[in-house]
């Protein structure tokens, strides 16, 4: 299937979506690996958790995004 200018391709949405899905988990394993450090203090530690979770709160939305696609073009 060709597609216009007017139309968004599917497979370039997916692959731009695992793309972002990838920056964000490089986000998550750097946040982690910080945290591992004893020299942290409890409001880093703090910092780094809720920065985790926002990340993976992207990534969960982003995984929905694709699902979403995936549903559309089956």
């Amino acid at each position: 299937m060709a597609f216009t200018d007017d139309e968004i391709d599917p497979i370039k949405v997916r692959t731009g979506l695992f793309a972002l899905i990838t920056a964000r988990l490089e986000d998550v394993h750097e946040f982690a690996v910080k945290g591992q450090s004893t020299k942290v203090n409890a409001e880093q530690v703090s910092e780094y958790v809720s920065d985790i979770r926002s990340n993976l709160d992207e990534v969960y939305l982003q995984l929905t995004a694709i699902e979403l696609i995936k549903n559309r073009n089956s």
